[in-house]
């Protein structure tokens, strides 16, 4: 019998729900006339007035109530989408129409009936209009959340404001059938919200859902991997997709039911700081911007965010020229504003492929990212790896000298403290010749004041020489996952926010030879890291504690240069900006003069081939390089 009333329902409500919008208001008005009746012939029943009842007031009140229905913009609002707005706009109609068919029957001499009976009448009839808009508006509901085999059963986690609205959006549209709010606040357990049930982690197992849906806040609070590990345990399969949240819905940057997977950038929990407007433009609107490594991955993001901020020349510097191609295709379909954008093929550490470009385009400001950075490689690739970083920066810095480029901004890296690798030490050298170049600007007399700085950060999620992509590829071959050492930490940041920081370091450089920090949040181990991808990927750990798992994480050993963990900092010290989550500090440097001589000894060695006497070059100029 329930089965058969249902289908009856929904058969009702499908009829409805197709028919012509014109037309649905027409039973809606038949509907409200029917309900308006009721009211009129109860209010006088109820007041035992009903002997008072006279034909023609009662005409009169369905003629003039039906010209309000019709003509009085009542069915503006989608039932199906009803709130406590649309009821109270629909209690102060009601109320507008009682009101004034009450003035009519005073002005047509018609016999007036009590205040208790109007008061009565808009009670009721405001009670039962709303009444019918909630029934069908719920039957509507249920109709669409009812059991399907085309839609997925989903749990929500977490009770808070996203949640609900993300629920009551899936009940209005029934794109997906909610089985349970999950929960692990004891007070909430087995309460409903919407008729909705609201569970524990401990009762998941026994629930049947294919998708758990979990807000960005959830995601973002301390305690969300220790419970992704509990969800993953007791359902490995289960797909978890992120709720946008409330400000970006506000900000109408996502639509309230845009569902998106949870990628690793969201495990960072780093606290989201929009970019200051004021440190955003300044020194690249109208002017011409270079960008050298353009085509790596840092390279792309930061001439991408700079094309957004509309320079009057645009210029990339990559030597990959299958990079460079697909870098400038990019930036073609993403140049909105039809700035120019030129890009140049050839290698940074070539000087006079170099001086062509700035006697081409003389740059005002220029990001210099382009450098050789994986870590073991270059420790097998010795002299090439001295060659390219080292020299690509003292050319850049000479050409921005002697073309008085107005800031030139050296990408660096937590490496170069303290350095263990090869990379870290061309890293560093390459600070102390921008840190020598600023001080020779500095000392210049009758010479414009030049900006020469630098900002160090550590790993970027997604660029090519991070642990993700090799991490994921060994997940999808089905392991092992291969980490140096289970006590290895390192600092990570997206590719957008580094990129968004490093120009916003570009306006705060004054031209002291400043060394700009990035706040990398906390170090993240990268043996959770290990494990958070391949839970992630819906896999479980292989160990001893679980023999029968999908994908074993295998020690193999720090590798030549790497150390256990990296640092920002060389003398502890650094100072807040105007930006909180740019620090400055002030390093020693060395003399201009003595770095170019230990630098031309240091060439000479290079030319030559001779390994040997480069590391003991190297060795010379940054004694704190503690080689293994």
């Amino acid at each position: 019998m329930n089965r058969f009333l249902f289908l009856k329902i929904s058969y009702l409500l499908r009829y409805l729900l197709n028919l012509k919008i014109k037309h649905r208001k027409i039973y809606f008005i038949c509907s409200d006339l029917l309900l308006l009746t009721f009211s009129y012939i109860s209010s006088l029943w109820l007041l035992n007035l009903n002997y008072n009842i006279k034909y023609k007031y009662f005409l009169f009140f369905l003629f003039f109530t039906s010209l309000y229905l019709v003509f009085g913009n009542y069915y503006k609002h989608l039932t199906r989408y009803s709130s406590s707005v649309g009821f109270y706009k629909l209690a102060i109609k009601n109320t507008l129409l009682i009101f004034s068919i009450q003035i009519l029957f005073y002005l047509l001499g018609f016999y007036s009936y009590t205040f208790k009976f109007w008061l009565l009448l808009c009670f009721l009839s405001s009670s039962f209009t709303i009444a019918l808009r909630v029934l069908v508006r719920d039957l509507i509901t249920i109709f669409n959340i009812s059991p399907r085999n085309n839609i997925s059963k989903i749990a929500i986690y977490g009770t808070g404001q996203s949640e609900v609205l993300i629920s009551q959006q899936i009940l209005l549209t029934g794109s997906h059938n909610i089985i349970a709010f999950i929960d692990d606040n004891p007070d909430l357990e087995n309460r409903d919200i919407n008729g909705i049930k609201v569970k524990s982690l401990k009762q998941i197992s026994n629930l049947d859902f294919d998708q758990l849906l979990v807000s960005t806040l959830s995601i973002n609070s301390n305690q969300w991997l220790n419970i992704l590990k509990q969800i993953k345990i007791i359902k490995p399969r289960i797909k978890i997709l992120k709720i946008p949240s409330i400000n970006s819905i506000a900000e109408g940057k996502e639509k309230i039911d845009s569902l998106k997977p949870i990628c690793l950038e969201d495990l960072l929990f780093r606290e989201i700081v929009p970019p200051k407007k004021n440190l955003l433009g300044p020194g690249i609107k109208d002017k011409v911007a270079l960008v050298t490594g353009a085509a790596g991955s840092i390279g792309k993001e930061l001439s991408l965010q700079i094309l957004a901020l509309k320079p009057s020349k645009l210029v990339v510097v990559d030597f990959s020229e299958p990079n460079l191609f697909e870098l400038k295709n990019i930036l073609i379909k993403n140049n909105l504003q039809n700035q120019k954008i030129y890009c140049e093929l050839g290698n940074t550490s070539d000087y006079k492929f170099m001086e062509n470009i700035f006697t081409k385009h003389n740059p005002d400001i220029l990001f210099h990212a382009s450098a050789y950075k994986h870590v073991t490689l270059l420790e097998e690739n010795k002299i090439e790896a001295v060659k390219n970083n080292i020299k690509s920066t003292l050319n850049v810095c000479k050409l921005a000298y002697k073309f008085n480029t107005n800031k030139l901004i050296l990408i660096s890296s937590d490496k170069a403290v303290r350095p263990t690798s090869l990379m870290g030490v061309t890293k560093r050298i390459s600070e102390l010749i921008v840190s020598s170049y600023a001080q020779k600007s500095k000392d210049t007399k009758n010479k414009e004041k030049l900006v020469f700085s630098m900002v160090r950060f550590g790993n970027v999620l997604g660029s090519s020489g991070s642990v993700v992509p090799i991490f994921q590829k060994q997940i999808e071959e089905g392991g092992p996952v291969t980490v140096t050492d289970p006590s290895v930490t390192r600092y990570f940041m997206t590719l957008s926010e580094a990129a968004s920081l490093v120009i916003q370091s570009s306006v705060l450089a004054k031209g002291e030879g400043e060394v700009f920090l990035l706040d990398m949040g906390k170090p993240m181990q990268i043996k959770k890291l290990a494990e958070q991808m391949i839970i992630l990927n819906g896999l479980k750990i292989k160990n001893e504690a679980n023999p029968d798992g999908d994908i074993e994480i295998v020690y193999r050993g720090l590798g030549s240069g790497e150390k256990l963990y990296e640092e920002l900092l060389i003398d502890g010290k650094s100072q807040k900006t105007d930006h909180p989550l740019i620090f400055k500090a002030i390093e020693k440097s060395l003399d201009f003069n003595d770095l170019q001589e230990k630098l031309d000894n240091l060439y000479i060695h290079l030319k030559n081939n001779e390994i040997k006497k480069t590391i003991e070059s190297l060795s010379e100029i940054t004694p704190e390089w503690l080689r293994k």
